[in-house]
């Protein structure tokens, strides 16, 4: 995907004669192209509980330059972390075994860093398979 700007210029010269003055206009368009660019990257932090049953996971910053937003995805092995309460920020979800779960979505380009914490479910953590990534949209 690629986001398009255009630009417009224009530029005068004006000649002056000794009886008369000329005006001519020249323009040109300059139009660039930038490539979306989306990445998280995880800071595994401050492990261990934080409140009750949470479990902090550490930290995330995600960035995405989708002019039209993007889906933060969850992906573990499917049949695994049923129940699994995952809260990012003002964000919560809670895991249905699937193998994979929209955590949040914006709806434009965005920067953030955010804590990660989870709330296991009667199985507790059984996958060492737990991955975000970020779905333009």
């Amino acid at each position: 995907m690629f986001r398009k700007f255009s630009l417009g210029m224009a530029a005068a010269v004006m000649a002056v004669a000794p009886t008369a003055a000329m005006a001519a206009t020249y323009g040109f368009n300059l139009n660039l192209v930038v490539a979306v660019n989306c990445s998280v990257q995880h800071q595994p932090t401050g492990f261990g509980a934080i409140s009750g049953d949470a479990v902090s996971l550490g930290s995330f910053r995600e960035y995405c330059n989708a002019p039209t937003g993007y889906d933060l995805v969850i992906n573990y092995a499917p049949g695994s972390l049923e129940g699994t309460r995952i809260i990012a920020g003002n964000d919560e979800i809670i895991l249905n075994g699937s193998g994979q779960a929209i955590l949040s979505r914006a709806s434009g380009p965005r920067i953030r860093e955010r804590p990660i914490a989870a709330v296991p479910g009667d199985n507790g953590f059984d996958t060492d398979r737990f991955e975000l990534r970020i779905v333009p949209s």
